[in-house]
C-alpha cells in the first residue's frame, strides 16, 4: 500500500464449479470470496505506487484439473486449477506463471504514478474506473477512459493516474489478464526482456 494512502478494501471474487452428479453449475466454496490488496513496488525494493488484488492465476495452458472430485476423478486430480491458485496466495504475484495465466485488479491513487516498466507479458486490460494516461517509452501518450479496452505486447510503460478526485474518490482501477509471450527479437537479432527498473535508468514519466 502507498504511503500515506488508504488500504483498498479487499476485492469479490466468485468462482464456479460442476456438482458432481448433476453436472449442473454450482458455485465453489474451496476457497473464500475476499481477496486482499498487496502493495506492487515499481521499481522493486522501492516504495509502492499501487496495489494489486490476485483475483485467479493458473499454470497450464490449455487449463487442466477442472473436473470435481468423483469416483472418475479421485480428490488429487479434481480442481487442480483452483488448488494452484489457492497456493499462490500466501504470496501473490501480479504477473503470471512462466505456462499460465493470471486475472489480476490494479488500483492507482489519486494523482500517483507507476514508473516505467515492462513485463515479459501479453496483457489484456480494460479500465474498470477513473481515467489513466498511459505513456510508452517512446514518449507516446494516450488518455484511457472508463470502459476502454487496452493490448500490451511486452512493451514498456508507464501510468499515470488522472482520475477527478469526483469520480470514485480519484481512484484508478484496471482489470488485468496476463499471459507468456515468447521473448520479442528486435533488428541485429537484439531482445527484449522484463524490466521492472527502467524508471531507475532515466525512463520516466514526463
Amino acid at each position: 500500500m502507498p504511503v500515506g494512502q488508504r488500504q483498498p478494501e479487499p476485492l469479490l471474487r466468485t468462482i464456479t464449479t460442476h456438482d458432481p452428479l448433476s453436472g449442473q453449475a454450482i458455485f465453489s466454496d474451496i476457497i473464500g470470496e475476499q481477496v486482499p490488496f498487496t502493495g506492487f513496488p515499481v521499481p522493486p525494493g522501492k516504495p509502492t505506487t499501487s496495489d494489486y488484488a490476485l483475483a485467479f492465476n493458473t499454470n497450464t495452458f490449455p487449463v487442466q484439473g477442472l473436473s470435481p472430485p468423483s469416483s472418475a476423478t479421485p480428490e488429487p486430480k479434481a480442481n487442480l486449477d483452483i488448488k494452484h491458485y489457492r497456493s499462490q496466495l500466501s504470496d501473490p504475484s501480479p504477473l503470471n506463471p512462466p505456462t499460465g495465466t493470471s486475472c489480476t485488479i490494479i488500483e492507482v491513487p489519486p494523482g500517483s504514478v507507476v514508473p516505467m516498466h515492462r513485463t515479459a507479458t501479453l496483457d489484456y486490460g480494460i479500465i474498470i474506473d477513473g481515467t489513466t494516461e498511459l505513456v510508452l517509452d517512446s514518449g507516446q501518450k494516450k488518455i484511457l477512459k472508463k470502459g476502454d479496452v487496452f493490448v500490451q505486447r511486452g512493451t514498456a510503460h508507464s501510468w499515470r493516474n488522472m482520475t477527478e478526485n469526483k469520480d470514485k474518490s480519484g481512484i484508478l482501477r484496471v482489470f488485468f489478464v496476463f499471459q507468456p509471450i515468447e521473448q520479442v527479437q528486435l533488428e541485429g537479432g537484439k531482445m527484449v526482456d522484463q524490466d521492472l527498473n527502467l524508471s531507475e535508468r532515466g525512463f520516466n514519466y514526463a
